[in-house]
């Protein structure tokens, strides 16, 4: 046992290495270059980069590999390339073609948008909750909610549909507006909505908020901090639906009871004069004591009317 034992220690030290140490493989140039994906089985890159914009959506992903593949290649290896010619028939017999399109995007545009306004539900009451844009205060709320499933079936379906679900003549888009500095920094968004869709937005529905205390509590220290956090909301509210093209504003108004005069509050609504609704009507207007109608802290609903797009023509004319 010791003298086989002897033995083992003495065994050549390159036995012992060679038998453990894997050989190593090593690519010569000619075998790497039949790795990479070839140059003659990509497609040319004239042809990528003449496909449209609303062709690169409904491509393949085995199409987008190919694409990228083919970029990659060239970005490595860049090459003269010839005069743009059109693409080849090739490319729109392939599924992402116009034939192989959605069924509803082989309808024409104007049967498709039937199909959008249709979907939308009911109104409902109270309002669903919708996207919290970043140019306002708050969430919005809709009284018709925007099927969700629709906007998930393809981009051009998503940017075809919005507009016309927004601006339907039932869709009433709930804004808030109301003091709170605090919540308006903790609540910021980074969503925003575009020019394109607020334009489309007919109907909506404005809450002006300055506060619910009891008349015992009224905040008499802090009433102009309110009108102008207010204020600053209104201007928001007029730059947000810059372009758009509102046919009825409802206004709401709450406010603690002796706290604002209506001076103030004219100079607050005279800030919703730049929307230029064709029909401004009164919601729910709490402004504290009904029999305190004619005094300084009165709120004169006719004076909304003033507010409205026509009445502003002709003040103008005078």
């Amino acid at each position: 046992m010791a003298s086989s034992s002897e033995d083992f220690s003495h065994r050549p030290y390159a036995h012992r290495t060679t038998a453990a140490t894997p050989t190593k493989r090593v690519l010569t140039p000619s075998q790497s270059s039949s790795v990479s994906p070839k140059r003659a089985t990509l497609p040319p890159i004239q042809t990528i980069i003449q496909i449209p914009e609303d062709q690169v959506w409904g491509l393949r992903k085995q199409d987008l590999r190919s694409y990228f593949l083919a970029l990659q290649v060239y970005a490595h290896d860049p090459y003269p390339l010839g005069p743009l010619s059109p693409p080849p028939t090739s490319l729109e017999s392939k599924p992402s073609g116009p034939a192989d399109l959605p069924p509803l995007l082989k309808l024409p545009i104007e049967i498709r948008r039937l199909v959008y306004t249709h979907l939308l539900p009911p109104p409902c009451s109270p309002p669903i909750r919708g996207p919290h844009p970043r140019q306002l205060q708050n969430y919005i709320h809709l009284s018709q909610p925007i099927p969700s499933n629709l906007l998930r079936l393809n981009h051009q379906i998503r940017s075809e549909a919005l507009p016309l679900l927004y601006g339907s003549p039932s869709q009433t888009v709930h804004i808030k507006i109301d003091y709170n500095v605090w919540g308006h920094k903790t609540r910021r968004s980074e969503l925003v909505l575009t020019s394109a869709l607020t334009s489309c937005i007919r109907n909506i529905h404005l809450s002006i908020h300055l506060g619910s205390e009891k008349r015992a509590n009224r905040p008499m220290g802090e009433t102009y901090a309110r009108l102008q956090e207010v204020k600053k909301g209104i201007k928001k509210l007029d730059k947000w639906l810059s372009g758009a093209d509102i046919q009825r504003m409802e206004i709401s108004w709450q406010e603690p009871p002796q706290t604002f005069t209506w001076p103030q509050k004219k100079e607050v609504l005279d800030g919703l004069r730049a929307i230029r609704a064709v029909s401004v009507l009164p919601g729910e207007i709490n402004w504290g004591l009904d029999w305190n109608k004619g005094r300084r802290f009165r709120f004169e609903v006719e004076y909304l009317k003033r507010l409205e797009r026509g009445e502003q023509s002709d003040d103008g004319a005078n």
